[in-house]
């Protein structure tokens, strides 16, 4: 459901020159996607040089070995990620599950810091992020109920960060442990940080879009199940313009 939300967005962003630069690409799934939606150049960083590995290793098994550049690389740290070293290098920059990673707005500035000095002049950003709003108490207490204990992921809210920003969220994958520790900060922490980070155009946010009929039948989802599940989506995507 998630991949298809984001070719949505993407599919109108994406031309046959776009140079793109990915942030926190993990195991590789997005940057096979990418290459595949028709991204000309690619440039792909990750904090762990146990995951670049691993989209090293599913660049080959997919053929696209040589398609990707690789760089280990912080991006909480302003910096170039081209490969000459020069800034405004990139047509596009996208970070799944990225920006989450800020425990405070001064690290979620940071990393919009490094996304502007990457972009183009006109570039866009798109990131997913967990659903935007300001009232996570709300939203905690929400995912508390057990009709959401039948899907995946699931997000367990642990608790309220000091500044007021935002909240710890503990995301679970699947049955087997599969879970990690992550920061939902609120929607106007996010757009507070972007137009400090050097963001200076439109911010948009796209609502996650459920595909109930899907949903329900993977998950064996009751009418109630679904509802709960629509009313509170898991992700939403902000699109950003540099300028």
């Amino acid at each position: 459901m998630e991949l298809r939300n984001v070719q949505m967005v993407l599919r109108n962003l994406l031309s046959p020159n776009s140079a793109v630069l990915e942030f926190a690409c993990g195991t590789g799934f997005y940057t096979t996607h990418l290459l595949d939606w028709g991204a000309k150049s690619l440039t792909a960083m990750d904090n762990s040089p146990t995951m670049l590995g691993s989209a090293s290793a599913r660049l080959l098994n997919h053929g696209l070995s040589g398609c990707a550049r690789l760089v280990q690389g912080d991006g909480t740290t302003p910096q170039s990620l081209a490969p000459d070293g020069k800034l405004e290098c990139f047509d596009l920059a996208f970070g799944a599950w990225f920006l989450n990673y800020a425990r405070s707005k001064a690290e979620l500035t940071a990393m919009f810091k490094t996304i502007s000095l990457n972009l183009k002049p006109g570039g866009v950003f798109v990131g997913i992020v967990p659903h935007p709003t300001d009232d996570l108490k709300l939203r905690a207490a929400a995912y508390r109920n057990p009709r959401f204990r039948n899907t995946f992921p699931r997000n367990e809210y642990t608790e309220e960060l000091e500044s007021g920003d935002g909240w710890g969220l503990q995301v679970s994958l699947d049955d087997d442990g599969v879970r990690f520790m992550t920061w939902h900060m609120k929607q106007r922490v996010y757009e507070e940080a972007a137009r400090l980070g050097g963001m200076k155009g439109r911010l948009e946010w796209r609502r996650e879009q459920l595909f109930k009929e899907e949903w329900g039948e993977r998950f064996g989802l009751s009418r109630e199940e679904l509802q709960a599940r629509e009313e509170n989506p898991h992700h939403g995507i902000l699109v950003a313009y540099k300028d």
